[in-house]
């Protein structure tokens, strides 16, 4: 595989070269073209990892053990056909990850085919169908938003008179700054949680935030996110309820900074008073839900974000363009979703038949 090149224009292989090209070069100008048009480096990683693995399986395919790399002219249908097979048989794989497969082999297959003007084993292929499940509700109700906010708002609150009682000389100092960052932790995962519930964002573009992406100007309360998915900016009112959290917890921030140190300009820090990770604000997220009372499972943060959509849309039926816009989505289909997802509005539809 040749050199990786610079994120701009990918470079295709030189004219009549489709005979000689290979698989694993193709993935190559792929991503590339792929990068130069925008895709963030998660994104490109995961179609990385997607056809890496289906490069090796089709080269022991057709090449037998040993194989790593196979002419482009080689795969087919059939190839693509038994692969799908593969990764539900062979590897376990469940139907909503074998989609994911499949769309980005048919995203690759047709930019090869548009750009390079190569086959496309799809042209070829039957329809795959998957199994269709009941959708299962994924976002939180408003009682379900209190239950896990609230716990962590009142831990951000509580326990300041340790802090006044150090002041007096009362108290052991080490207890007094653990319950300090205690405080500001939850403080900071509030906010944070309430950025994904009250504007939508997603936990990369939570940990993104820095403080100059905060409006707090009267009339004029906003958050902005300069680095979304797919490099694309969007400013999202303020709520009330997001100025309140964001605005208690920069009180707190800087009991996350180590005494000397300048603090990072972005907006969420953990206990070093460097950026928080992902990671880390799931892992917290989980730990707040099991904590807490709340029934429904598998709670995520893209749920938090889909909280969003769905509550947007019940207060403001119809605004799909509004809300896409709020969201960061330039497909109109991709927020249908919320408006389907009311339970409890369906019910009250169908009752009314």
């Amino acid at each position: 595989m040749s050199e990786a090149l610079t994120p701009t224009e990918p470079v295709a292989p030189s004219s009549g070269a489709a005979e000689g090209l290979y698989l694993g070069d193709a993935i190559h100008f792929f991503l590339n073209a792929k990068r130069a048009g925008g895709r963030s480096e998660r994104t490109i990683d995961d179609y990385r990892k997607k056809l890496e693995l289906f490069q090796c399986w089709v080269a022991v395919r057709l090449g037998g053990e040993g194989a790593v790399d196979v002419p482009y002219i080689d795969v087919g249908a059939n190839e693509v056909e038994a692969y799908v097979v593969h990764l539900r048989d062979g590897r376990g794989m469940a139907d909503s990850s074998r989609k994911n497969h499949l769309a980005v082999l048919k995203s690759f297959f047709e930019t090869l085919r548009r750009r390079l003007k190569v086959e496309n084993p799809f042209e070829d292929l039957d329809e795959v169908r998957f199994r269709q499940r009941a959708p299962k509700r994924s976002y939180l109700t408003k009682r379900e938003a209190e239950m896990l906010l609230s716990p962590i708002a009142f831990q951000a609150t509580s326990d300041t008179s340790t802090a006044d009682e150090a002041d007096a000389g009362a108290g052991d100092p080490k207890a007094v700054e653990k319950s300090a960052v205690s405080r500001s932790l939850a403080a900071r995962d509030h906010a944070a949680f309430s950025a994904m519930v009250y504007a939508g964002l997603r936990i990369e573009e939570t940990t993104a935030l820095t403080i100059e992406d905060l409006s707090f100007v009267r009339g004029e309360e906003e958050v902005r996110v300069a680095r979304g998915k797919g490099n694309k900016e969007r400013v999202v009112p303020m709520s009330p309820k997001l100025r309140k959290s964001l605005k208690r917890y920069l009180k707190l921030r800087d009991e996350l900074v180590p005494a000397g140190e300048a603090p990072t300009p972005h907006l969420f820090l953990n206990e070093k008073g460097a950026r928080v990770t992902e990671n880390t604000l799931r892992r917290r997220l989980y730990g707040w839900v099991r904590s807490s009372s709340i029934k429904k499972a598998g709670i995520k943060p893209h749920d938090l974000r889909r909280t969003f959509g769905t509550w947007y849309l019940q207060e403001n039926p119809g605004q799909v363009r509004e809300l896409a816009e709020l969201m960061g989505h330039s497909d109109l289909s991709q927020v249908m979703k919320y408006a389907l997802s009311d339970e409890k509005r369906a019910r009250a539809g169908v009752a009314r038949l």
